[in-house]
């Protein structure tokens, strides 16, 4: 029997649930959980009792994609950590072997869902405010009120925007804004004057500055030991903005002659500020919140003039977990984003008074920044068809106009229009792949490897004769390789892709295991011999091949954070099983199959794994940073164990050596390697490894002129 509860509040022993909140209370104590958890306790907690099949959670939640098994187990994992219930003893979520999973816990439901007011909570109050309007509206529209409101409006879009659509220009002009020594990024203007703020980043500071437009005038506004971002003007005479040192973040507000004020302070990130011009003591901003290891950017409002705080994700339905770069709309009453959850790049309208949103392009395989261009586009910063630029997007039909493709590889990191022009930031850096001879201590740069654009990810073949690497020199990112003697490379596959992550080398050397981001997410295998695919499937999340089993008929599979799972991918069909829980970084089976080595981040180090038996033998738990380490940055050759030390931005290669009896050692460095490298493999034998490093990077604010 199934009771329908998605459209009602339910509670369960110590628990509340607010299914349109995605909320759960625990003794007056809220705490949001990611929709599609939500959405599986409610599937749960509607059957009564009765066992829910892994087919039924996989068709509900996940109707008409390919997903493998493994989403359902991370997604009862973390159901479970939410409701702090133990799978061996459970209070709420029970297994049941080779069926599935039944939720015994008595439920009570109560009428639909009502969601309470929280201390400042924004969307309530604008439903008020928009109640208190209509109650007094007969009283109010008159005819010269009418009037004046149509005038303040022509008013306030002519001092915000420019009367003139940028389609209606070609280009004049490119001229450069600031032409400094590193990057200048992360500008802001105010409608009244002109006075830009930005960020400079050289190699040993990141401060804030002024300028005068048009002018040489420039004042630096901090020079301290943090790290500053997002400047945004409050009103003419009073900025604010974002700063960082040691993970503590702060919200400072400060005017132009007196010492700064902060009005937020955080312990995890803090990014993309705006302001709600309608209301303008409104600052909103987003707060990364790693809650039991599921991402969140929580979208917060905070009240310039009473300090208080509002949380969108409370109040408003379904509300996509990984908000980017938000923004109002001129009347205060949308909010457009970029929406990254799941990898889905959505750039999304909200309608806050209704709480409901619409996607308005999907076009886009990243967007690093979006605007209001005038009252029907938004001024797009981002990647299109492996193109990036400056782009217009109609807000209602979605159609997008290139304005200015960027040239060189640089990216563009943000547009804003100002006067009539187009202000816009470049930033471009080359990552190069480099080999660190430990033996002779010495750094070969591979000239002939490397290009100016982005070369990355590096592994070696058995022999070491031949390296595969990811590449976007032709535009798009595609596997590619290099013989070492003869020092040439070639392209290997065709796949035209956003993005691909470290490949993985078959025992065979006659495929790769790859995820790569397209139109989606892909887990593929692809042959060497053609560079296409074989087989592949969307997945809704990030998952590293780690290696092949001995046979090459398996690939083991991690997500690779903390506390998750190493699972077995068939080949052929992609169906994951579990291996190890609690584990990632590196696998490797022994030749026969019966040996399983990994790391175990329930046991803090190297395991070894009987398949047959199931023993664990543990074989070292000493490794430096081992929370740290990336795939590739972790070896097990013969009785060694090769690693990579992180001390802040300094790293160190480092040796242990595996023993059953004296699994507590210091290890031996190697190495050391130049600061923020990213290691990606060893060699065959342990005398060399392959890791890349960006390039500092370069960037200049310019401004586009247009013909009239």
């Amino acid at each position: 029997m199934t009771t329908n509860i998605s459209d009602k509040k339910f509670s369960f022993i110590d628990f509340e649930a607010i299914p349109q909140a995605n909320l759960l209370i625990k003794r007056s104590r809220q705490k949001r959980i990611e929709p599609k958890v939500m959405s599986l306790l409610i599937l749960l907690a509607s059957k009564n009792g009765d066992v829910v099949t892994r087919a039924e959670i996989l068709e509900t939640l996940w109707p008409n994609m390919v997903v493998g098994d493994e989403v359902i187990s991370q997604l009862i994992y973390t159901l479970r950590n939410a409701l702090t219930d133990d799978a061996k003893n459970p209070k709420y979520i029970e297994t049941i072997p080779k069926k599935g999973y039944r939720f015994i816990a008595k439920i009570n439901v109560s009428e639909t869902a009502t969601i309470e007011k929280t201390e400042t909570g924004i969307t309530t109050e604008l439903v008020k405010d928009k109640k208190r309007i209509n109650l007094t509206a007969n009283l109010l529209l008159s005819s010269f009120f009418l009037l004046c409101l149509i005038i303040t409006l022509i008013w306030f879009l002519n001092s915000h925007f420019s009367a003139v659509k940028v389609n209606d220009f070609s280009i004049k002009n490119i001229l450069p804004v600031t032409q400094s020594v590193g990057v200048e990024r992360s500008f802001s203007f105010h409608k009244n004057h002109n006075k830009m703020a930005y960020i400079s980043h050289q190699e040993e500071s990141i401060e804030l500055y002024i300028k005068t437009l048009g002018k040489e005038q420039v004042q630096r506004m901090t020079n301290n030991q943090w790290i500053e971002s997002y400047p945004l003007w409050l009103d003419e005479k009073t900025l604010a903005y974002i700063r960082e040192k040691s993970g503590t973040y702060q919200i400072i507000r400060q005017q132009l002659d007196k010492k700064p004020e902060i009005i937020y302070e955080s312990q995890v990130s803090i990014f993309n500020l705006t302001l709600n011009k309608s209301k303008g003591s409104l600052l909103t901003f987003i707060e990364y919140d790693n809650y039991q290891h599921s991402k969140l950017h929580e979208l917060k409002t905070l009240d310039l003039e009473n300090a208080k705080v509002s949380y969108l994700h409370d109040s408003v339905i379904n509300l996509p977990s990984d908000i980017r770069i938000p923004i109002y709309s001129i009347d205060g009453k949308v909010l457009y984003f970029f929406n990254n959850t799941n990898q889905v790049k959505d750039i999304v309208s909200l309608d806050i008074l209704n709480t409901q949103y619409r996607v308005i392009t999907n076009k886009f395989s990243w967007v690093e920044h979006v605007a209001l261009l005038d009252e029907d586009n938004l001024l797009v910063s981002g990647e299109l068809s492996a193109t990036k630029g400056i782009w217009q997007v109609n807000i209602k039909d979605g159609s997008i106009k290139s304005i200015l493709p960027s040239s060189d590889g640089q990216r563009i990191t943000r547009a804003l229009l100002k006067n009539g022009q187009i202000y816009y930031g470049t930033y471009k850096t080359s990552t190069n792949q480099t080999i660190a001879n430990i033996k002779e201590q010495t750094f070969d740069v591979l000239p002939k490897l490397n290009s100016d654009a982005n070369e990355f990810f590096g592994v070696y073949s058995k022999d070491n004769q031949t390296i595969y690497f990811v590449s976007n020199r032709t535009g798009f990112y595609e596997i590619w390789s290099y013989d070492v003697k003869s020092q040439k490379t070639k392209k290997i596959t065709n796949l035209q892709a956003s993005y691909i992550y470290k490949p993985m080398l078959s025992n065979s050397e006659q495929h790769f295991a790859v995820v790569y981001e397209k139109d989606a997410l892909m887990l593929s295998i692809i042959s060497l011999a053609t560079g296409k695919p074989e087989n592949e499937s969307k997945i809704p999340g990030m998952k590293y091949p780690l290696a092949w089993s001995s046979d090459d008929k398996n690939i083991y599979i991690s997500e690779h954070k903390k506390h998750v799972n190493i699972y077995s991918y068939d080949r052929e069909t992609l169906k994951a099983n579990l291996v190890q829980p609690k584990a990632g970084l590196f696998a490797k089976e022994s030749s026969d199959g019966d040996t399983f080595i990994l790391i175990d981040y329930k046991r803090g180090g190297l395991i070894s794994k009987n398949v047959k038996t199931d023993k664990i033998t543990v074989l070292n738990t000493s490794i430096d940073s081992l929370d740290a380490l990336l795939p590739g940055e972790l070896k097990v050759l013969n009785n060694s164990i090769f690693s990579v030390k992180k001390d802040g931005n300094k790293r160190q290669i480092k040796q242990y050596v595996i023993e059953t009896v004296n699994q507590k050692q210091s290890g031996k460095v190697l190495m050391d390697l130049p600061n923020y490298t990213s290691v990606t493999d060893f060699n065959a034998n342990g005398t060399k490894a392959l890791f890349f490093k960006s390039t500092f990077p370069k960037g200049d604010i310019m401004t586009i002129q247009f013909e009239q």
